[in-house]
């Protein structure tokens, strides 16, 4: 290894010829607006310091190159393994001055496109840098350079250049900048640590510990260079072409999955990691746990090769469980659409093994159909008994090497009646008082997948159902808003109802937009009225009942009528070998963000969470906006608790109820699930 301090100029040898290619497995060009401008104000940092007669020298931070021989027998040419972000970015910072200069200082636009390109050679060899070809970063890149017009793409490269034109646009044209010192500051006072390495060494050892200035490379970022570290020059192209672009192709990093929000190629790495290790890897360690299994397992060139053969394979059927519309069996992909509403990203694990056996016709297809049944079974009734969702990242990663594989269908039922299986008492228990109202869209979609099943199973037998002409919405029978009337309705405990069965089961159900503007908050006689005549099932043959006051005793009903149709679309499917009895248990102690709380009651966990709250948010009022019902400025019979900025909390409530309330807290405060967690004893 071999490392020397380069003026920019140098890098681009000084207006001689060389040539950087990005290889196959680097990242797209990423930077975005706050990387820009701290470059751009960078240089304007070194041009206000600049004195010809001592130079400034600004540190840019390192660029890691493999030699690559030469081109045409006498061009010097390097694989850019890192810095390719600081290198492109600066050069269209050079090609933007070039072009604003080159009709009244020819001379400098002139110097700065001999330190851009290799004017006798044609082609890609043309060019000193070529980027990528991922979301046209390269196209773009060329037909800036050749001062071309750029067609419309996914690049960040034209958006970059947009924005250093504009700016170095405005500092000329106010006389805030010279072009000629500022083009000496650009070539001259811009300085990087250029380590060239040995095509024998490690690189991605050194790449793992280098990215100075650059914008953090995500754990895909690093496993693409780690494997293209890993490959022989030979191999890596039809490597790329065969496996890992294809890979990047259908998992793209700027996706995201679920609550997680990892980009997809990540979330899919750690989804394979956990399925192949049976423990899900922290989503910081993604990389590291990808390297080391490579390094241990996989030595030889051969069954490195075989691996990214494999993971081509695997990643398939996680773009098929992304998006079910990709499974080509009509049964399946509307199983798999009815999970992937349930956000059922913490399965993934098991759904990948579980998919490779079925298409490699280990598992049959009965088999297999009747998996996703019991596993949307299983997330159904835990979502509607209000089950966390961060025991399923510890569970579902070893389910799959615990299953009886000669009696599958009957082993995953009986290991998941031992996995803190809901029963009928414990959801009809939950549902009269858990919030079923989700804040994100995305959270609402579970509620309507919910009520749309049981509108299609009151048709059962009819040879069809009803669907709505527009998109789903949930509508709140007892209105969000109370008007003076809807209080006369309720009588005098209106306040403790519409706190205690504003969003729970009983009180929601489906429609459109337009009838839920409509029926918004009139009085229960004309919103019943209207729902009698309504087209789905689950409204027209409920509330054709006669049903005099819509109080929380009819709310409670319509839960127990709900029910009574959900334990016919999800029976259980035995009896659970593990008792959970979220009533019989007492907290120990709440961990949130890491902190963890010795208490003594579910009160106690109310309050402290409650409190971390009050540090993390700024306005707190925001909160008390959106949990209309559950705190107080003065004290009731109801509020024994007052928290640290004066507000009373509601704590007439169950467990059940107050994990609820918990984790509707902590969403609206942005802590994430995962960082709430409760031991009980």
């Amino acid at each position: 290894m071999k490392a020397d301090s380069l003026k920019i100029s140098k890098v681009f040898a000084s207006g001689g010829d060389v040539h950087y290619v990005l290889p196959h497995f680097q990242r797209e060009y990423s930077w975005e607006k706050e990387n820009w401008q701290t470059l751009f104000q960078d240089v304007q940092g070194v041009y206000d310091a600049y004195n010809p007669e001592k130079e400034p020298e600004h540190f840019m931070g390192s660029l890691v190159v493999i030699n690559d021989g030469t081109r045409n027998g006498v061009i010097p040419a390097f694989k850019l393994v890192d810095g390719q972000q600081r290198l492109t970015t600066i050069s269209l910072l050079l090609c933007a001055l070039g072009r604003l200069v080159k009709d009244k200082h020819p001379d400098i636009a002139k110097k700065i496109q001999r330190l851009l390109t290799n004017p006798d050679e044609s082609g890609f060899l043309h060019y000193k840098l070529l980027p990528t070809t991922k979301y046209a970063d390269r196209e773009t890149y060329i037909a800036i350079i050749d001062d071309k017009s750029v067609t419309s793409s996914g690049s960040k490269v034209a958006e970059a250049f947009e924005y250093l034109y504009v700016q170095l646009k405005y500092q000329i044209e106010e006389g805030k900048v010279d072009p000629t010192t500022y083009f000496i500051a650009l070539a001259n006072c811009l300085h990087v640590v250029f380590i060239d390495l040995d095509q024998h060494e490690r690189p991605f050892e050194i790449f793992e510990s280098l990215n100075a200035k650059a914008k953090p490379l995500s754990p895909a970022d690093l496993v693409r260079n780690y494997i293209a570290m890993r490959l022989p020059e030979a191999s890596q192209e039809s490597v790329f072409n065969q496996y890992w672009a294809k890979i990047d192709d259908i998992l793209q990093e700027k996706r995201t999955v679920g609550k997680s929000r990892l980009g997809e190629l990540t979330a899919f790495l750690r989804h394979y990691l956990a399925m192949i290790s049976g423990t899900l890897p922290n989503e910081r360690h993604v990389y590291e746990r990808f390297r080391d299994r490579m390094e241990s397992e996989f030595k030889s060139n051969s069954t490195f090769i075989g691996e990214l053969a494999t993971l081509h394979r695997f990643a398939e059927y996680y773009n098929r469980l992304l998006r079910p519309e990709k499974e080509p069996g009509s049964a399946v992909q509307q199983q798999l659409k009815r999970l992937h509403t349930l956000e059922v990203s913490t399965a993934y694990p098991f759904l990948l093994a579980m998919y490779d056996a079925f298409e490699q016709k280990r598992l049959q297809p009965y088999e297999f159909q009747d998996a996703l049944q019991v596993i949307e079974n299983y997330l159904v009734r835990r979502y509607l008994a209000d089950e966390p969702t961060n025991y399923l990242n510890k569970m579902f990663p070893a389910l799959w090497n615990a299953i009886d594989r000669t009696q599958f269908g009957t082993s995953l039922r009986q290991i998941l009646l031992a996995k803190n299986y809901p029963t009928d008492g414990r959801i009809r228990e939950v549902v009269y008082t858990q919030s079923m109202y989700e804040k994100s869209p995305q959270g609402r979609q579970k509620t309507v997948l919910v009520l749309e099943t049981i509108n299609r199973h009151l048709s059962k037998g009819s040879g069809g159902f009803t669907v709505l002409d527009g998109s789903s919405t949930i509508e709140h029978i007892l209105p969000q808003r109370l008007s003076d009337d809807w209080k006369k309705h309720l009588g005098e405990r209106w306040e403790e109802i519409y706190r205690d069965h504003l969003d729970t089961l009983g009180n929601l159900t489906p429609v459109t937009q337009d009838w839920n503007a409509q029926l918004s908050n009139e009085i229960f006689a004309q919103k019943k009225e209207k729902l009698a005549r309504h087209a789905l099932r689950i409204n027209s043959e409920y509330f054709s009942r006669s049903i005099r006051k819509w109080n929380d005793a009819a709310i409670r009903e319509r839960a127990d009528f709900l029910c009574d149709q959900m334990f016919q679309i999800w029976p259980a499917i035995g009896e659970p070998t593990v008792k959970h009895n979220a009533t019989g248990t007492k907290p120990k102690a709440v961990t949130i963000l890491g902190d963890t709380y010795i208490v003594k009651s579910w009160r106690d966990v109310a309050c402290q969470t409650a409190e971390v709250a009050i540090d993390i948010v700024d306005d707190f009022d925001r909160v008390v906006n959106q949990m209309p019902g559950y705190f107080f400025k003065e004290k009731n019979q109801y509020t024994p608790r007052q928290i640290s900025n004066g507000w009373w909390i509601y704590l007439n409530l169950n467990s059940g109820a107050i994990k609820s309330f918990c984790r509707n807290l902590i969403a609206v405060a942005g802590i994430p699930e995962e960082d709430w967690q409760v031991e009980e004893g």
